[in-house]
């Protein structure tokens, strides 16, 4: 049974847990995908490896959440996560100047480098495989902006299944890239992952097109 929390930040006793296990499992939330020009983050859901208790955190109107900015950029934690290139971009815009996120695990762009087999590489598709979990998606269009007192059952549970199958994915994606021996050029994609969203930052998209 997994038990959700709602809060500003995560309490120490989570840092203390994220610390020991080296690992943290992340999703954020935003009004939009227009970061930072017109939208902006609204919540951040994060657990520990066995996903017993996600925690939902919904920053104040300063951004202020030490704790999680302690896991955030400590290069010991390791980031798992799902289309980082979005998340550790607004994380590391609204949680500044102290956020910076280094050690990650972006299971997206694992997935297209191993599952050649198929062009579905959404957390959904994840969740199907690895996890048999149908991942109910409507959700997604909720007003996160709301305060975090009012989410629904419903809300919450949605957000929290988006890192609650992560750790499990991640391993088998970790397998399978070993296995094709493709985890070097993964690591490679993730520290080049810095340069992308630079480039995102600057509107370049299709630089490295014909």
């Amino acid at each position: 049974m997994v038990k959700i929390h709602t809060c500003r930040d995560i309490p120490d006793q989570l840092v203390k847990s994220l610390r020991n296990n080296g690992m943290a499992m992340i999703d954020a939330e935003m009004t939009g995908l227009d970061i930072p020009k017109h939208d902006r983050l609204s919540l951040v859901q994060i657990c520990g490896k066995d996903s017993k208790e996600i925690y939902l955190i919904q920053p104040n109107k300063k951004y202020e959440t030490p704790n999680l900015v302690k896991i955030l950029g400590d290069p010991k934690i390791q980031i798992v996560g799902h289309f980082l290139r979005m998340d550790k971009k607004t994380l590391e815009y609204f949680l500044k100047p102290e956020c910076k996120i280094n050690n990650i695990f972006d299971t997206k762009v694992a997935s297209r480098l191993v599952r050649r087999y198929t062009n579905e590489h959404g957390l959904a598709s994840l969740c199907q495989e690895f996890a048999n979990v149908r991942l109910d998606k409507k959700m997604a269009s909720s007003d996160w902006e709301k305060d975090i007192s009012e989410f629904t059952e419903k809300e919450k549970n949605y957000a929290a299944a988006d890192v609650q199958y992560l750790f499990l994915i991640k391993t088998k994606l970790e397998t399978m890239l070993k296995r094709e021996k493709r985890y070097e050029i993964f690591l490679k994609c993730m520290k080049f992952l810095d340069t992308r969203i630079e480039l995102d930052n600057q509107g370049f998209d299709k630089i490295f097109d014909h």
